[in-house]
């Protein structure tokens, strides 16, 4: 054989070879990047009951088209699978589920799939439940064998009321049978209970001899906002103590080589529009920075994006998509003289050299009405007509094309043609209660409007000692307990600000 034939064969086998490789959690993470779900749809009883329609091919064209790289699909075992031994899954269940994973797979998308509501096991760890849980994956495991390493394993969603001794037992166990007929797999576990972050980073590793491992974690803080819809979003305190269980992770994952993703995240339709927006935006954004791919919980009832029957995403796809660490944050919006709109917002980006403002009304889509200068952090609008809800967001594009944004922000103009920062506002600052107090006792205001709103708290010689609120709140009645346990007794003042007027009220602690 002539040497240069040899030469050719063997630089083709290397790279068959390197095409063939395999992934790694750290290359899977790094390709999922934005991800989404697809909730309440095949965990019911029946696919679609629960108010979506079956899953449809064209939905894995929709998700890639609109950038997600990655698709978690929550599958519910329990209602296909026989409940004695050897516990077999419904065979048109298991076709229809291998149709549905091949619709992403055939696309390039990362998918992952799970056992989501199984309140069976959960409820009840019982021998006979553990064997038939063992069944379903081995099952899955087999059936699945052959695909590509672009699908992920999930061994159990939110565990809860299992124990923490019951779920990394379950977890251990599942993993080894999955490695049984899937050796390279990458297989995905979190923490017990509700699988937040403070569990991840406290639960047992399956194995950790094992190289396969990608750990998830569910993220619906600040609780009750995220779930309820109670309360507001955006102040600096709220962006911190999302930063904060941001923080939890990254070190655990380096240091047990395990990357980390955010299986679920999402803020209920209830929450106040602005807040929602603002916290989906900071969410991705603190996501992107810290290199954790993130996939946002879409059911299409209380978190709806996605419309399974029609196509098409609402708002919330844009921040998913087109956030990133350079986008403008920090809106702000008010109204100002003549039904004029103000935009305040922080700049992060030098490569452009323009901002557009995006405006749209109702259900109109957004379009550009204004450029401004990449250095401007302030528009105002002056034609807006009151009685009408007007919604805003920036748009830059990037000097390599790539388009990022702010979140969307919005405002119902009222009928006052007066600029509303020349008349008094009519906030309420009541006096505390109990007063002289120790230790603690609680201040009352309330405020007419959303907007900025700062309470703290000086001593007698007018230095400040405490600050009890620094944020955007809605209109509304708020309460906020002081506590002086570490303060010496006598006189203090406490001081509400917004939109630059300010009322002061003075106490007592006597120790």
């Amino acid at each position: 054989m002539k040497k240069s034939i040899l030469i050719t064969i063997l630089l083709l086998l290397g790279l068959a070879v390197i095409a063939e490789a395999q992934l790694s959690p750290q290359d899977a993470a790094k390709r999922m990047a934005r991800g989404i779900n697809i909730g309440n749809t095949m965990e019911p009883p029946t696919e679609g009951a629960w108010g979506n329609p079956p899953v449809k091919q064209r939905a894995f064209d929709d998700y890639k088209n609109a950038g997600f790289t990655a698709v978690r699909i929550p599958i519910t075992w329990d209602g296909h699978t026989l409940t004695t031994s050897p516990y077999t899954i419904d065979s048109t269940w298991l076709k229809r589920v291998e149709q549905v994973v091949d619709w992403g797979l055939q696309r390039g998308l990362l998918i992952i799939i799970n056992a989501h509501h199984e309140s069976w096991i959960k409820n009840s760890f019982t021998v006979a439940n553990v064997a038939r849980f063992d069944s379903i994956w081995s099952q899955i495991a087999t059936r699945f064998k052959d695909r590509s390493d672009s699908l992920m394993f999930e061994m159990i969603n939110e565990p809860n009321p299992m124990s923490a001794t019951n779920v990394y037992a379950l977890n251990a166990q599942v993993l080894q049978l999955i490695r049984r007929t899937n050796p390279t797999r990458i297989v995905l576990f979190s923490g017990y209970m509700w699988s937040n972050s403070a569990e991840l980073v406290a639960a047992a590793i399956p194995d950790s001899s094992d190289h396969y491992l990608i750990g998830y974690y569910h993220s619906y803080d600040p609780y009750p906002f995220g779930l309820v819809g109670t309360g507001t979003y955006g102040s600096a305190a709220d962006i911190n103590a999302t930063k904060a269980k941001f923080n939890q992770v990254p070190a655990w994952s380096t240091r047990n080589n395990i990357p980390v993703i955010l299986g679920e995240f999402g803020y209920i339709k209830n929450c106040e529009y602005n807040s929602r927006m603002c916290a989906y935006g900071t969410v991705v954004d603190l996501a992107l920075s810290y290199g954790i791919p993130s996939f946002t919980w879409d059911d299409g009832g209380d978190f709806p994006m996605y419309n399974r029957t029609t196509g098409g995403f609402n708002e919330i796809k844009d921040i998913l998509i087109h956030t990133y660490p350079q986008s403008p944050n920090g809106l702000k919006i008010s109204q100002g003289i003549n039904h004029s709109v103000k935009l305040q917002w922080h700049n992060r980006n030098t490569e452009n050299d323009s901002i557009d403002i995006e405006r749209k009304v109702g259900t109109d889509s957004f379009a550009a009405i204004a450029k401004v200068a990449s250095t401007d952090s302030v528009f105002v609008d002056s034609s807006t007509n009151p009685g009408t809800s007007y919604y805003y967001r920036l748009s830059v594009t990037l000097m390599d094309s790539v388009e990022i944004q702010s979140y969307p922000i919005t405002l119902n103009v009222s009928a006052n043609s007066v600029n509303p920062l020349s008349v008094p506002v009519r906030f309420e600052l009541s006096d505390n209660y109990p007063n002289p107090f120790n230790p603690t006792t609680v201040i009352r205001y309330a405020i007419p409007e959303y907007g900025m709103v700062t309470l703290r708290i000086y001593d007698a010689l007018g230095r400040e000692v405490e600050t009890l609120v620094n944020g955007y709140q809605t209109a509304g009645r708020y309460e906020v307990t002081v506590d002086g346990s570490h303060l010496p007794s006598g006189v203090y003042f406490y001081r509400l600000l917004s939109r630059g007027l300010a009322m002061t009220r003075k106490m007592s602690l006597v120790k």
